[in-house]
C-alpha cells in the first residue's frame, strides 16, 4: 500500500538544523520518512529484519552525512539518492553472502540463487559496458552521483561545471543506461529491480 506522502513544513530551516547537528529536527525528518524509505527498500528485499535494517542505514548515512544538507535542494530527492545507494550495496553484499552459504542447502534453493546471482551478474555487467560507452565527463558524472552519493551542487563544485550541467550530464547518462539494459538484458523483475538504480 503506497503511503501518502505529506512534505514537511518549513523544510529549509530544517535542514539547516541538522546540519548544525541539531537531533530534535533529525527526528523530525526521520519521523517524516521513515515509512516512504522503508516502502522504498521493500521494493528491494521483502524480508523483515533486513528490511528494517536498510531503512536504518539510509537515516545512519544522511546523519553521518548531515552537514551536505545544508546546500539540499530537494530533500525528498537527497534521501531517495542515499537509499537507492544504500539498496544498491546491499544487493552487491548479497553475491559474497550468497557464495558463503553452506553447501547442505536444498536443491531448489541452491538452484534459485546460483539463477538470481548469475542474472544479477549479467545486469551489472551491462550496466558497466552501458557506462563504458559514454563520453569520460558523463560517466564520471554517474559515478560521483551512484558510487559516492554526491549532490549536484558537490559534483558542480568538484568539476568546476554548472549545476545546470551536471543535472543535463546525469539524466542523459541515467537514460542511456536505463535503455542499454532494456534492450540487452532478460526481462525479469530483477531486471526491474535493478533498472530503478538509474532513475532520478
Amino acid at each position: 500500500m503506497t503511503v501518502p506522502f505529506k512534505g514537511i513544513n518549513n523544510e529549509r530551516e530544517l535542514l539547516l538544523q541538522i546540519a548544525q547537528g541539531d537531533r530534535a529536527a533529525f527526528k523530525t525528518l526521520y519521523t517524516a520518512y521513515f515509512p516512504h524509505v522503508q516502502q522504498y527498500v521493500s521494493l528491494f528485499e521483502p524480508g523483515k529484519d533486513n528490511l528494517d535494517e536498510l531503512t536504518q542505514d539510509v537515516f545512519v548515512r544522511i546523519w553521518e552525512k548531515r552537514v551536505r544538507l545544508a546546500g539540499v535542494e530537494s530533500l525528498k530527492g537527497y534521501i531517495f539518492l542515499i537509499t537507492r545507494n544504500v539498496v544498491f550495496n546491499f544487493i552487491r553484499a548479497m553475491r559474497v553472502r550468497q557464495r558463503e552459504r553452506e553447501l547442505d542447502e536444498t536443491t531448489d534453493v541452491i538452484s534459485n540463487d546460483l539463477e538470481h546471482d548469475l542474472l544479477f551478474r549479467q545486469y551489472y555487467q551491462l550496466a558497466q559496458e552501458a557506462m563504458d560507452k559514454l563520453p569520460t565527463g558523463r560517466r564520471k558524472v554517474l559515478k560521483m552521483s551512484i558510487d559516492d552519493g554526491l549532490t549536484l551542487d558537490e559534483i558542480a563544485e568538484q568539476l568546476n561545471i554548472t549545476r545546470a550541467g551536471v543535472k543535463k550530464q546525469l539524466y542523459a547518462a541515467t537514460a542511456f543506461v536505463r535503455q542499454y539494459l532494456q534492450e540487452h538484458g532478460e526481462m525479469t523483475l530483477l531486471l526491474f529491480v535493478f533498472l530503478s538504480l538509474f532513475e532520478l
